[in-house]
């Protein structure tokens, strides 16, 4: 039905759906839970910077997805179909933004320039992840691992205007974590990337050895967290949060899962890995 006989209600429904179909809280979630696992790592937690800074994220993701259905629709034509007209996506980001610049402002003031420091990137992060990032092998890897290092250091940066030697040494556990995770995901997109095309690592180096690439990123994931733990930065007990990547490292390893299931197990151990890791450095440590 065309856009001008569709009555005005009809057209403030669309819009509605349109801009809800964006929202993905599957994929917006996690990044508001990485805020607030940051800003619950520091010794004294006040709601008011948590809630701002897990808001920001959240719409820096809302960012990311107008545009990734703009570009998957009106430029690359991989979806079927989007609710919004090019110009509505358009100002639903500028709105977007624009709140975001308010919640940076309000984290100024709150928790201070590092906060804010950390925070800002992230409207980049979205804005550019399509068609820019998510084109090449690297930055198409990297760009939502270090997203979500930058959401928990900031909701940790909120609470306490600073960041220090422990949650950077989680961030780092994290990104080259979920890094490995990413390449694992790409590897189930690999017909479809390489026919779109878009160059990810598995389509640049093949879907095996693009897997011996994630196996290493969970190696050095791993590492980091021994030696930070050997080194005092983590509390020994963090160790025991490798044991559920590591076990299901080696099962894959024994026993190769297919790509999909390999993710959906690695996705499981990483909550079960930031559950133990949080309890360690909050209660244990």
């Amino acid at each position: 039905m065309h856009e001008r006989s569709l009555s005005p209600r009809a057209r403030t429904e669309r819009r509605v759906r349109g801009l809800w179909t964006h929202v993905q809280p599957v994929f917006l979630l996690p990044g508001a839970a990485m805020s607030v696992f940051g800003a619950g790592l520091a010794a004294a937690f006040a709601l008011g910077p948590a809630a701002v800074h897990a808001f920001a994220v959240c719409l820096a993701v809302y960012v990311a997805h107008l545009k990734d259905g703009y570009v998957d629709y009106y430029v690359r034509g991989e979806d079927e179909t989007n609710p919004l007209e090019p110009a509505e996506i358009r100002t639903a980001m500028g709105v977007s933004a624009a709140v975001f610049g308010l919640c940076l402002l309000a984290l100024w003031f709150v928790s201070g320039p590092i906060a804010v420091a950390l925070t800002a990137p992230l409207l980049a992060f979205g804005y550019f992840h399509a068609p820019q990032l998510d084109t090449h092998p690297v930055t198409g890897t990297a760009d939502y691992p270090i997203g979500i290092a930058l959401a928990t250091a900031g909701g940790y940066a909120a609470q306490t205007g600073t960041v220090g030697a422990t949650i950077v040494a989680v961030c780092l556990v994290f990104g080259f974590l979920l890094a490995a995770i990413n390449v694992m995901l790409d590897r189930t997109d690999y017909d479809h990337d390489r026919r779109v095309p878009k160059r990810t690592l598995p389509v640049a180096l093949g879907p095996a050895r693009a897997l011996r690439v994630a196996w290493t990123l969970v190696s050095i994931s791993l590492g980091l967290l021994v030696f930070s733990s050997a080194i005092g930065v983590l509390p020994s007990s963090a160790v025991l949060a490798g044991v559920v990547p590591a076990a299901v490292s080696i099962g894959s390893l024994v026993r190769p899962p297919d790509p999909e299931r390999l993710v959906g197990l690695f996705i499981g151990a990483t909550y079960l890995f930031g559950a133990i890791l949080f309890l360690s450095i909050r209660i244990v440590g």
